[in-house]
């Protein structure tokens, strides 16, 4: 009898301590569970956010790069030159040979150094297929962000160019001219030039990660252009090609004038987001610009390649 009173007690005692732990340990997942579900959306809504407050507004940034210039007006720079004042303070632009035979002193200083008798350029002196060489293109950015894709962005961009070729010059009286040969050397002929390119568009990005978005942008551009200078290298001695016009042998100072063009552009690249807003992106991009160079008026593509840091 005691024997089966202290078997039903301690049963009894089992079947409370399994019943009690069964219930805390399902009340402790239950309320695990529940932990971690509340921080998860609770991050969730708060990264949405902060993400929606640090993209959206305004950020300027640093444009550094490579131009490629059409070469259409590349040609302005062989040297032809141009009969009519160019319209600045009564200069023209001198062919090489109006140049170089514009002075008793040029030409004496010119055969003497060459030990010849004369010289004259030949037909075919002159370049005719000039190119503009990779210049450095500098400036910055201003943008407004709609959200982390879309974005109405302003470029502004500093260049400057320089179109370099050769032309010949053939000398009479030197010692290979009277050996039976045509004595017939090249020269350096060189022009620079500076661009202002504006580009105002509209930038839509797609996600690629979450660091980074792949975008394509597109809109109008501004091309102002400046000529410099055009020279040629003979006998030691630069001489300009831009000259007053009615006192071709005193030389004034040539103060061009910046003609502006309108065109569109397009370009394609990849962003980068850093922490609080900072961005990176590289992009290339070609525009359809009218290019204006005093007297010539051309349109042609020019391309770039441009790594822009914002903030």
């Amino acid at each position: 009898m005691k024997i089966h009173l202290r078997h039903k007690l301690f049963s009894t005692l089992v079947m409370f301590v399994f019943l009690t732990t069964t219930a805390a340990a399902q009340n402790f997942f239950h309320k695990r569970a529940e932990g971690y579900r509340a921080p998860i959306n609770l991050l969730w809504d708060e990264d949405e956010e902060e993400e929606e407050d640090t993209i959206r507004g305004f950020g300027f940034g640093l444009n550094l790069g490579g131009y490629f210039a059409s070469k259409k007006t590349a040609n302005f720079y062989n040297g032809v030159g141009n009969t009519a004042d160019v319209g600045q303070n009564e200069v023209r632009y001198y062919s090489i040979e109006e140049r170089l035979n514009l002075t008793p002193q040029t030409i004496q200083q010119i055969n003497t150094f060459y030990n010849s008798t004369g010289y004259f350029l030949p037909n075919d002196a002159y370049p005719v297929n000039m190119r503009y060489l990779p210049s450095f293109s500098v400036g910055f950015q201003m943008k407004y962000n709609f959200n982390r894709y879309s974005a109405v962005i302003a470029n502004l961009s500093g260049i400057k160019l320089k179109s370099a070729d050769v032309f010949t010059i053939q000398f009479v009286g030197t010692s290979a001219q009277q050996n039976g040969q045509n004595d017939v050397r090249p020269f350096n002929i060189t022009g620079s030039e500076q661009r202002l390119n504006i580009n105002l568009g509209y930038r839509q990005g797609w996600y690629m990660n979450d660091a980074g978005n792949f975008y394509l942008q597109f809109g109008g551009s501004m091309l102002g252009t400046k000529v410099q200078n055009v020279a040629v290298r003979v006998a030691d001695t630069s001489y300009e090609l831009f000259l007053g016009a009615s006192n071709p042998n005193q030389i004034q100072n040539f103060q061009p004038r910046t003609d502006i063009g309108f065109g569109g552009y397009f370009a394609l690249g990849t962003e980068f987001w850093f922490n609080k807003g900072y961005t990176a992106d590289i992009s290339f991009g070609f525009s359809r610009d009218k290019m204006i160079l005093l007297y010539l008026e051309e349109n042609g593509w020019n391309k770039w390649l441009q790594l822009t840091f914002s903030i």
